[in-house]
This record gives structure tokens, C-alpha cells and sequence, in this order.
């Protein structure tokens, strides 16, 4: 991928920050983006460290995202960095303060899949269409620790559809919703997010048929670009290669969850 491109996917995520954000807060290396509706999302709420501004230490860091994710009243912290070479040297400084440490892959999707998609039934629709299955996903995660956490997990979706034109797409399995993901779409740049299949109907290919569906629907609204982000540790992005999605950028994101109440 060309500089241009990997230019491109790091305005669109520039641009998403902020329109999903109620306030942003400029600091020496970034910028913070806060949504005070959505204040137990944590990725809704964090620092993002912009190229050109590299931080000196971990410890700097993390003393920039007390100060102000600590003034807003968050009890987490959350620092992106979307630099692979910078996240890479951070992330000895971070594990050691004991926040978790994660490697991101960017994926662009620059081939046509190797693998078909199955030939299940994939609806796109709305939020409002698509909000029984995605709360019937959060409430199954092993972070949803109160019916507050749900409902705020899954309402910041609205948000997506009314500030970034999110559209979603929903698998069936014999007729029942089985699994789901979401894309979306700024200035012809889309993004797939968000894939989840019901654990009773893995391995049925409805993650590889949601993933295509959302791919597709974003190119035919214009889209001359489509990308996806996922885990460097995790399985999925063998999924995602098979579907035409080749690594494109290494980024970091780095967590201080906030303390467990006490029991």
C-alpha cells in the first residue's frame, strides 16, 4: 500500500475520533477524544498519539491520560497509538506499569477473496434493525458488568449510524440472526468493525459472509478504499487474509482497566 493510502486510512480514523467525540483535548503528542455520554466505553473515551509527536517514555503517557481522562471522571486510561515502530518501543513501559498491551494489524482489502462466501442470508439495514442482535452479543461479552456497560456498548452505535453513515449487516442461520458486523464510510474510505458471530452458530462461515457483505456495500456506495483493523494475537485475521484484506500498517493501543469495586 502507498503512503497516500496509508495517509488516507489514518484521516478517516482522525475524522471518525472526532465526530464520535463530545469534546476533544489537545495534549503535547495528540489529541484526547471524549464522548461524556458514553463515559463506560473506553473506546470512547482516550488519547491518541499523532505521528510527528513521539512520546518520550510510557510513564509520560500515562501521566498525560491521568490528567486528563482522571479530570473527566473516567476511572480507565486508554492511550492509541497508531505507529508501529513508536507503539513497539512504548510497549515494554506500559507492561510494566501493568496496563495491557495490544498490537493492532490494519488490513486493507487490496485482492479479490480466495475464499467464496457462503450462501447465507445477509440483510444490511439500521441500527434500530440490527439492535436485538448486537445487544444479545454485548450482553454475552465477558466486559458487560452491568446493564449500564450494555446499554452504553450498544447505543454509541446510533451514533456511528448518524455521524459516519454506519450501515449493518446481519447473517442468518436458518432464519435465526446469528451473527453481525458493521461498516462505515467517510469521504470514500469504508471500514469494516465490530464482527461477531453467536458462539451456537461458529464455524457456519457467517463471519466470512457478513465480512464480504459489508465489504461489498461499502464499495458500492462509493467506496474506493476498505479496510478493517484486528488483533495481531488473534485468529481472525487468517479469516480476514482469505477475504482479500492484506496487512497494511502496525498500530498499538494500550489499557489501565479501572479498579474492580470492592466486594
Amino acid at each position: 500500500m502507498s503512503a497516500a493510502e496509508l495517509a488516507r486510512i489514518q484521516a478517516f480514523d482522525r475524522e471518525l475520533f472526532a465526530r464520535m467525540s463530545t469534546a476533544t483535548v489537545p495534549f503535547s503528542h495528540g489529541t484526547a477524544y471524549l464522548n461524556d455520554d458514553f463515559p463506560l466505553r473506553w473506546d470512547s473515551n482516550f488519547l491518541a498519539v499523532e505521528r510527528g509527536h513521539p512520546p518520550t517514555s510510557a510513564p509520560e503517557l500515562a501521566e498525560e491520560a491521568e490528567r486528563i481522562l482522571g479530570s473527566a471522571g473516567l476511572g480507565h486510561r486508554q492511550v492509541f497509538v497508531p505507529d508501529g515502530a513508536t507503539g513497539g518501543r512504548l510497549a515494554p513501559g506500559f507492561g510494566a506499569m501493568r496496563w495491557s498491551t495490544d498490537q493492532l494489524v490494519v488490513m486493507s482489502q487490496r485482492r479479490p477473496p480466495a475464499r467464496s462466501a457462503p450462501e447465507l442470508d445477509v440483510r444490511e439495514g439500521s441500527f434500530e434493525e440490527a439492535m436485538p442482535l448486537i445487544e444479545e452479543v454485548v450482553r454475552r461479552a465477558p466486559y458487560a458488568t452491568s446493564k449500564e456497560v450494555v446499554r452504553q456498548l450498544v447505543e454509541h452505535r446510533g451514533l456511528l449510524e448518524r455521524v459516519a453513515a454506519a450501515r449493518f449487516f446481519v447473517g442468518r442461520v436458518e432464519g435465526v440472526d446469528a451473527g453481525v458486523c458493521e461498516a462505515y464510510l467517510i469521504d470514500g474510505v469504508g471500514q469494516v468493525e465490530d464482527v461477531n458471530t453467536l458462539e451456537e452458530h461458529r464455524r457456519k462461515g457467517v463471519a466470512t459472509a457478513v465480512v464480504t457483505a459489508a465489504a461489498d456495500g461499502c464499495r458500492a456506495k462509493g467506496a474506493d478504499l476498505v479496510f478493517l483493523i484486528a488483533d495481531q494475537d488473534d485468529w481472525p485475521k487468517e479469516l480476514y487474509a482469505a477475504l482479500g484484506f492484506e496487512p497494511v500498517a502496525r498500530w498499538w493501543a494500550f489499557l489501565l482497566q479501572p479498579p474492580s469495586p470492592a466486594r
